[in-house]
């Protein structure tokens, strides 16, 4: 019995990832478009440090340029 391979699949969402900068030990930490001033941990030293939070207005022009996602799917490939 075969099994066909599902159709590709697009996007069906999408998150703005920034990178911060550990001051500690260098290691940039990966944050998923922080809109608040928080702490963070990092994941290699495990300190804790304060970053900036994000545009809340450009993360959401992003997002509403890419469809929140489908829109950023190559062309090529449809």
């Amino acid at each position: 019995m075969s099994r066909q391979q599902p159709a590709p699949v697009k996007p069906s969402g999408m998150e703005l990832v920034f990178f911060y900068v550990c001051p500690y030990c260098r290691r940039q930490i990966p944050v998923p478009a922080p809109l608040q001033p928080s702490m963070i941990a990092c994941d290699v030293c495990r300190r804790n440090f304060p970053i900036m939070p994000v545009d809340r207005h450009s993360v959401h022009f992003v997002r509403i340029m890419f469809g929140d996602g489908p829109a950023a799917v190559d062309p090529d490939y449809l």
